[in-house]
């Protein structure tokens, strides 16, 4: 067999294998109860959108599939992967994106570490919201909220945009914050361990950066330093 031929079966191998994988992939509706908090771990990908019922949706493989679970307790929805009974060699062998989708009335917390990714297709209103992100996770999200407390550790990023009338920030380990599209009146931020913080304040920015930092704004604020 010629170089040209073997590149084509080659090719024409991993084109199955690939599609395979992708139709490997199967959809189930879990039923949970009510829940305001959500906390996320072990790279899974989230979807949320707000909306009048609760739904949860996961899509995976099937050997995966049972492995995420979610879980309520108290009134946080927790989703995660038990590997407790899955091989060394299995756990390298599941590789494949795990999709959660998640529509749900009332939304306050965001909590994701280890590798997770959360994403928003609508805005979420509060009056209080908290967003954690570790362990090379990234959470994007539109917001509308009144008091906001974010933070972001160990090469996590947050993308958020919208409105919060006054947050406070911290993030350290070389995370991003990119908020400039996320209207505010007052901002306290602190940033270290090579990190960078972009905020769009109006009235009060307090700021502290440290460790190659940076802290990045636009608008006129009163600067405290």
């Amino acid at each position: 067999m010629n170089t040209h031929m073997l590149r084509t079966a080659l090719a024409a191998t991993l084109f199955t294998l690939a599609t395979g994988a992708v139709l490997a992939q199967k959809s189930q509706t879990r039923t949970v109860g009510n829940f305001e908090m959500l906390q996320t771990s072990g790279a899974v990908n989230v979807v949320l959108r707000q909306g009048a019922q609760t739904s949860v949706r996961v899509e995976a493989e099937p050997e995966v599939l049972e492995q995420i679970k979610t879980e309520v307790k108290g009134n946080k929805l927790v989703i995660y992967r038990d590997q407790r009974d899955v091989s060394l060699l299995q756990r390298m062998r599941n590789t494949e994106k795990v999709m959660v989708y998640i529509t749900c009335p009332r939304l306050s917390s965001v909590e994701a570490s280890g590798a997770c990714d959360i994403k928003s297709e609508t805005p979420f209103k509060a009056s209080d919201f908290t967003i954690r992100a570790s362990g090379a996770s990234d959470i994007t999200l539109n917001i509308d909220v009144k008091n906001l407390n974010a933070s972001a550790s160990g090469a996590s990023d947050l993308r958020l945009n919208g409105y919060a009338e006054r947050q406070q920030v911290s993030i350290s380990g070389s995370s991003d914050y990119r908020a400039y599209d996320l209207k505010s009146k007052r901002a306290q931020v602190q940033a270290s361990g090579a990190s960078d913080a972009y905020v769009a304040v109006a009235d009060e920015l307090s700021s502290h950066s440290s460790g190659a930092s940076d802290i990045h704004y636009k608008g006129s604020p009163r600067v405290i330093k």
